[in-house]
């Protein structure tokens, strides 16, 4: 990941790398109990029995059912419950891609943008991101936010960066309404508007994002696109700083020195509500 501070650590622009979606299936996903080996490798995945896991989904992902084969892909890419197998773990993301499942279409896009097991290729990686974000996965999205903003494997263009990274949010993807702001505030693809900036930031901050917290906070000490406020400034690097940002730390640390002990108590009650309405963390293990 690459990191630049801006401003006196007050804000952080950092657009995060590609991750692989190791994350479980979602309740609305794809019937998960149609064979008792697939329910049991499944429950011993989520559980870290991952040997018992790699024995249980071979058979139903040999009879082509798509989720045991993406979370063979899983445990090979991984090497959980057996030696790392790159090569392995892409036939597996391979045969479930070829079924429309887009965390394995996500996962085929991150091995050819790092060059995991393959030759890196961002053509191919912008083509399975593509189909990934075509089936809904907006972490997909995100990286195609990533690659037009970066000119990875395309031209650059931030107005296509702006789309991808809308639709990202609109999945579920915060960091992605940080990265919003970001073109906002510099005027990239966009008029430069530091409120519309202060708007995704905030949007992004209450869904998670502790690089949106951070940055509504420098947002709030400046008074950029928003009305001075060094309490509620306080309050989202606490925030971003339980979310385990650094930076976030190091912003609050800076900023308190220079409050009044009325204001660090106010911005410590603020901080707690506002952490009390964070969704749950749900975090990538790769």
């Amino acid at each position: 990941m690459r990191t630049f501070l801006l401003t006196s650590l007050v804000l952080l622009l950092l657009l995060p790398a590609a991750r692989a979606d190791v994350s479980p299936l979602s309740a609305d996903g794809p019937a998960l109990d149609s064979a008792a080996a697939l329910e049991d490798g499944l429950q011993a995945f989520r559980s870290g029995d991952h040997g018992r896991a790699l024995a249980a989904l071979k058979g139903p992902a040999a009879a082509g059912e798509a989720v045991a084969q993406f979370y063979l892909g899983v445990l090979y890419a991984e090497g959980w419950g057996t030696v790392p197998n790159p090569g392995l773990a892409r036939e597996w993301f391979e045969k479930a891609a070829a079924q429309g499942f887009a965390k394995a279409e996500h996962n085929l896009g991150v091995m050819y943008q790092q060059g995991e097991g393959v030759l890196a290729d961002p053509g191919k990686a912008r083509t399975w991101f593509e189909l990934a974000a075509a089936h809904g996965s907006a972490r997909s999205a995100q990286q195609l936010g990533l690659m037009f903003f970066r000119g990875e494997g395309v031209p650059r263009d931030f107005t296509a960066a702006h789309r991808w990274w809308e639709e990202a949010l609109a999945g579920g993807e915060p960091d992605a309404g940080y990265n919003l702001g970001i073109l906002h505030l510099r005027g990239m693809g966009v008029t430069r508007d530091p409120a519309a900036a202060a708007a995704w930031w905030e949007r992004a901050a209450r869904k998670g994002s502790v690089l949106a917290q951070n940055a509504l906070g420098g947002a709030y000490e400046k008074g950029e696109g928003v009305q001075m406020d060094p309490v509620r400034a306080l309050a989202w690097y606490r925030v971003a700083t339980q979310g385990g940002l650094n930076v976030a730390a190091q912003n609050a640390t800076m900023l308190e020195a220079r409050l009044d002990p009325a204001q660090v108590e106010a911005a410590a009650a603020l901080a707690r509500t506002l952490a009390a309405d964070q969704p749950p963390a749900t975090p990538s293990r790769r």
